[in-house]
């Protein structure tokens, strides 16, 4: 039988509310094929094979008893192909992707199974609702546990519904945070589900809340209709600025890394707009002592690229007004200048009166202003570190990077997120912070990580910076390019002052600012208290 036909037919024998449901158009899938046509499963970038190798002996070893299994997460099917094929279990069969959902449908014939009643298949929230017999053995599968991490709170019917909008960062570590404040979490991804399928999550979840890590479009109006509150943590910046609310914002609170942003949070539509510092998740870091392996370590982007493509969106822009991109040009010659200080708004409405808020208004909230800073924040960045490439700098990072090579700077290639950067926080002597040149303002998630992961860290002073740690004592920081080769050189002849410095570091972190801080601020603001049950940790993202 062909898939489609296979397809029609497991369709056919489904619930019609529940095949209704997986039959609706995607807007887009995280399935796909690799170069040899062989299925894969995106969950961040990078897509990996979507298989089950790795889960086959979970249900092989389970013989023929009579205890229900419910699958958390369906991986190919070949899993749950197995268990209906050579036991007489009755499978309760979950995933929250209607793409695996699919993929599922088209490769297996389950319509037997379905008509006698030996698999129940579940659906997204059909996890909050389903009642399993006491005895049910649980198999979450082992190649994508992270991602199902949540699904096994949604089981214990105990405890508020916290729907959290899938995406990258700081997304796993908030979901991991509500989960220990007795919240049940549930992945709302929100790119890959049909609109009749987002209608069914919040009609169906009974969630008391939805959190989101920035602003995104069409969010805060889709739970006004249910009258779900929303709350927002905006934690990195955005060239295009925040996604506008067109419509009631009663229900919805951002909380902004960045003071400077509640003015353009508010004109976005935004009533309640809160400052609240980035934190730390300790538990991703392991700040047990390890001796350095690397002298003095960067992990993040140069910016080269993104100033690139600035600088090609510039000219397209004022192409026909070369006189307009001369005082542009002026304005980055003047802010190199004095790299020490944020001084682009100031000298773009000098030279170009007028210009930045008439981009504003025609061209969906562009901001000139944070172009013209990207091209600034990569020169400095750049240039800094740069300087320490005699001192034993080592980067991770885009290829950017590459540039500063020919000043001595050893640029270790890409760093992942979620593996590579606790690794790299533990075996360096010093950590260097370089902020983006327009943010100076902001205590970036790099200071936060690195003081949890027990780091020495020096960063570029700023008010902000020591309204919340300590210089000498804490960490240390520097104001010049000379006193961050000073201080580099000095920190690395002093082994025992940068632990005592480190380890006071990570104590102030684990007392004051953590991930789980931060979310008891923004359930205070909005009137909501914690569950006293905790729910569990789980494995973190690979």
């Amino acid at each position: 039988m062909s898939e489609d036909l296979q397809r029609v037919a497991n369709l056919a024998a489904l619930d019609p509310a529940l095949a209704e449901r997986l039959s609706a158009p995607l807007p887009a899938t995280r399935v796909g094929r690799d170069a040899h046509g062989a299925p894969t499963w995106t969950r961040f970038r990078n897509p990996r094979p979507l298989d089950d190798s790795e889960a086959m002996a979970q249900v092989t070893s389970l013989g023929d008893g009579d205890a229900p299994v419910v699958l958390i997460g369906l991986g190919s099917g070949d899993r749950l192909a197995w268990l209906l094929a050579h036991t007489q279990r009755v499978v309760y069969a979950w995933d929250l992707d209607a793409g695996i959902w699919d993929h599922v449908l088209r490769h297996h014939e389950l319509t037997a199974a379905l008509q006698a009643g030996r698999l129940v298949p579940l659906f997204g929230p059909d996890l909050l609702h389903v009642q399993l017999p006491a005895q049910t053995l649980r198999c979450v599968h082992p190649t994508f546990a992270a991602a199902y991490v949540d699904a096994v709170a949604l089981l214990d019917h105990r405890g508020p519904v916290a729907l959290v909008v899938q995406g990258e960062l700081f997304v796993d570590d908030v979901a991991e945070a509500l989960r220990e404040a007795g919240f049940r979490v549930f992945r709302w991804d929100v790119a890959h589900l049909s609109r009749r399928e987002h209608d069914h999550i919040l009609r169906t979840s009974g969630a008391a809340l939805a959190v989101c890590i920035n602003t995104q479009e069409g969010l805060a109006e889709v739970l006004a209709l249910h009258r779900v509150p929303l709350v927002v943590w905006e934690v990195d910046p955005n060239t295009s600025g925040p996604a506008v609310v067109h419509g009631p914002s009663d229900r919805v609170h951002v909380f902004t890394y960045r003071a400077r942003n509640v003015p353009e949070l508010r004109r976005a539509g935004y009533r309640h707009v809160h400052p609240l510092p980035l934190a730390a998740n300790p538990g991703r870091f392991d700040a047990a002592p390890t001796p350095p392996t690397v002298p003095i370590a960067f992990v993040g982007a140069s910016m080269a690229q993104s100033a690139q493509r600035m600088r090609g969106e510039l000219r397209a822009r004022f192409g026909a007004t070369p006189q307009v991109l001369a005082k542009l040009e002026r304005v980055l010659d003047l802010q190199r200048q004095d790299a020490s200080r944020w001084r682009v708004p100031e000298l773009l409405e000098s030279l170009t009166p007028g210009l930045r808020a008439r981009i504003r208004r025609d061209h969906a909230g562009l901001d000139l202003a944070l172009m013209l800073g990207e091209i600034s924040a990569a020169e400095k960045r750049l240039t800094w570190l740069a300087h320490l490439g005699g001192v034993g700098l080592h980067v991770w990072g885009d290829p950017g990077w590459s540039l500063a090579q020919s000043h001595g700077v050893v640029w270790e290639g890409w760093a992942d997120h979620f593996v590579d950067l606790p690794r790299i926080y533990a075996t360096a002597a010093i950590h260097v912070d370089v902020p983006r040149l327009y943010q100076q303002d902001a205590v970036a998630m790099r200071i936060f990580d690195v003081l949890a992961a027990g780091g020495f860290l020096l960063a570029e002073h700023s008010p902000e910076l020591v309204a919340l740690f300590r210089p000498g004592v804490e960490l240390e920081t520097y104001r010049s390019p000379q006193e961050l080769v000073d201080k580099a050189r000095f920190y690395l002849g002093q082994p025992e002052l940068r632990r005592t410095v480190a380890a006071a570091g990570r104590a102030r972190v684990l007392a004051d600012h953590t991930i789980g801080h931060r979310l008891a601020t923004m359930l205070g603001t909005l009137g909501l208290s914690a569950p006293a049950s905790p729910g569990p940790s789980g494995p973190r993202s690979p």
